[in-house]
């Protein structure tokens, strides 16, 4: 989860600019700027470990979600999910052997294991647990909130970048409502 405050004191200065607007002016600013500086870090986050792992920006983008901010409640929240990634999204291959998979840009075998489509029409790799027929098991890969703790660097990278947003969405929102309440 990335968590990026405001200033206390920056936000009463924001109060003192907007004293003679109307009242809902600074929530305004606020949940807008919040809700974009929050778009822009599930972008980034998306993207940068669509990267790291090689797998499609869509496929991260399920796993983080943006919860967004209201006039009332000023704060905008982006969760990474622990739930791991199905192996099939790593571009799980059958072949006579089992099944290859991209790792860190080569294929990695898992013998014995194989890909199949189940009534529900969800399709996976599976993979029996004992010598018998039953019981199988889906192979999943790592979850986004291992990768996550793992790249601490690039995490506090995005955390400073959107920390920086944060402040140029906020003017931007007070330019906006300044620029609305001026004559033509």
């Amino acid at each position: 989860m990335i968590e990026i405050r405001y200033d206390n004191d920056k936000i009463k200065r924001l109060e003192r600019e907007l004293r003679g607007f109307p009242k809902n002016s600074l929530p305004k600013v606020m949940s807008r700027a919040l809700n974009r500086t929050g778009t822009e870090a599930r972008t980034k986050v998306s993207r940068v470990f669509s990267q790291k792992l090689g797998l499609k920006v869509k496929d991260i983008r399920e796993r983080v979600t943006l919860t967004r901010a209201s006039y009332r409640n000023w704060q905008s929240v982006v969760k990474i999910s622990r739930k791991r990634i199905p192996l099939i999204r790593f571009g799980a291959r059958q072949t006579k052997k089992g099944i290859t998979y991209k790792k860190a840009g080569e294929r990695v075998l898992i013998r014995h294991a194989f890909v199949a489509t189940m009534k529900s029409g969800h399709t996976g790799v599976f993979k029996r647990k004992l010598s018998g027929r039953l019981p199988i098991s889906e192979l999943r890969g790592p979850s986004l909130g291992q990768v996550f703790v793992s790249a601490q660097g690039q995490a506090d990278a995005i955390y400073r970048e959107s920390m920086q947003r944060l402040s140029k969405n906020i003017h931007d929102q007070v330019r906006l409502i300044l620029k609305a309440r001026l004559p033509a």
